[in-house]
């Protein structure tokens, strides 16, 4: 499998563009001045977007996707190269053990030669990984498992809408993610779903990862009557996260649900969230299972302002509510004053998360992983697991259904949107240590837990 993937790769490739803006500013490497200057002052001048997706289009070029603010292109990588002055190679990530990972490298600066009075810069796209719990020795199975959807629905108090029939419908969501598998368990519940690749390599009807199913489950267990698309990310060793984000923008939805981090630092996709958030997109994003946004770190979360970053919060068998100690909180070292989470949703603890029984592809990379220590078998469809992805998948079906009752009135979400539907949480730690401390909002876990409780406009 993933030599096969590795073959398509290595003829296939794919480059960020980012358009030169109308007023000169160009965000680099800084994504802080997101914080000084409004996402406007980055937009190129009207039709540069069409000119150059024409060009490149014309070298024989696939333009694979498009925002206002940049494009992602993909072609033969020789003629990729000729476009653009350098070869783009995957090479493999030595530094990730357990499965294997590839990243596009550029062998030499990137450059556009066709109309480069309108391009600021030609970046090789980072790599993405998504957020589940890390394997570790297993321990005695957990006494206590939610399953879905009735226990997330539960959890969350939406089984309440669901009966008064505020269930999502109307509102469209887009996952970006490794992929969404036609499973028995969807297809039960009567979803509607459908997969988008974000690359024309990527094949849309498998999930070889499998984390993309698990969150879709969970998403749709709070907001059953959404109409979900995937937008696939991955396969088993490459993914491309700017570029699903960019098609994600590109399908115009309400709500955006990111359940994952890059590979080193990615500046550009700070401006793709905050202009997505402009165009009042509401945009979640995990705040991480012990990654931050330190800049040296390889892991790196995403907590672009405007966006909703989801932390963890364990819902113990009594109903107490404490910090997950597998959830990240931090204080952005990107952006000066911002702090991660802004709100919680349902997670596990330390070792290994073990907490949601999910649906996912049958003997993808998840379920053989996860077999080693949560009871199921490694090709049966099912797994154990949990982190602030599912909290973040579980956070955008709330937030799906807020959208339905007019919250927000068309604008993107903002934590003070949800705040009052938080319960508080005032115990316990997250694993990068911030205690609760008695009270909250806290650094730990930001509002508390996320319900669907007090989602009644007006």
């Amino acid at each position: 499998m993933v030599e096969e993937e590795l073959a398509r790769f290595e003829r296939y490739g794919a480059v960020t563009v980012v358009p030169r803006s109308a007023t000169g500013l160009a965000l680099g490497d800084d994504p802080a001045l997101l914080l000084r200057h409004p996402v406007e002052e980055f937009l190129p001048e009207p039709a540069t977007i069409d000119r150059l997706a024409d060009a490149y289009a014309r070298e024989g070029l696939r333009v694979e996707a498009r925002t206002d603010v940049g494009l992602t292109v993909g072609g033969d990588v020789e003629l990729l190269a000729e476009v653009f002055g350098s070869p783009v190679r995957p090479v493999r990530n030595k530094y990730i053990r357990e499965s294997v990972r590839y990243e596009p490298v550029a062998a030499g600066p990137l450059r556009s030669r066709p109309h480069p009075e309108l391009v600021a810069e030609v970046r090789a796209p980072r790599a993405g990984f998504e957020l589940a719990a890390s394997a570790t020795p297993p321990l005695p199975p957990s006494d206590r498992h939610l399953r879905l959807p009735e226990d997330a629905a539960r959890l969350a108090g939406a089984d309440r809408l669901h009966a008064d029939g505020i269930r999502g419908d109307g509102v469209r969501v887009v996952m970006v993610d490794t992929g969404l598998y036609d499973h028995p368990h969807h297809r039960a519940h009567g979803y509607t779903t459908s997969v988008v690749p974000a690359l024309a390599p990527l094949d849309p009807e498998a999930d070889e990862r499998g984390h993309g199913t698990a969150m879709s489950a969970l998403l749709l267990a709070v907001a059953p009557g959404v109409e979900l698309t995937m937008v696939k990310m991955a396969g088993e060793a490459f993914s491309f996260p700017l570029a699903a984000f960019q098609r994600a923008v590109q399908l115009a939805p309400d709500v955006i649900s990111c359940s994952w981090g890059t590979l080193r630092a990615e500046p550009h996709l700070h401006l793709e969230v905050a202009d997505a958030v402009r165009r009042g997109i509401t945009v979640l994003f995990a705040a991480g299972n012990g990654s931050t946004d330190r800049r040296t770190a390889m892991f790196q979360s995403v907590a672009t302002p405007g966006a909703l970053t989801v932390g963890g919060v364990h819902v113990g068998p009594d109903g107490g509510l404490r910090a997950s100690d597998l959830a990240s909180s931090y204080r952005s070292s990107v952006f000066p004053g911002r702090a991660v989470p802004d709100l919680s949703g349902p997670c596990g603890m330390l070792p290994n998360g073990n907490y949601i029984v999910f649906p996912t592809q049958p003997g993808c990379l998840f379920d053989r992983r996860n077999s080693a220590y949560d009871g199921t078998a490694p090709d049966d469809g099912w797994l154990v697991s949990s982190g602030t992805s599912g909290a973040t998948a579980y956070a955008a079906g709330v937030a799906a259904l807020a959208v339905q009752q007019g919250i927000g009135k068309g604008r993107a979400l903002r934590t003070a949107d949800l705040a009052e539907a938080c319960l508080p949480v005032t115990e316990g730690r997250s694993i990068t240590g911030d205690d609760c401390g008695g009270v909250c909002p806290n650094h730990a876990v930001g509002h508390g837990l996320l319900t669907a409780r007090m989602l009644h406009h007006g």
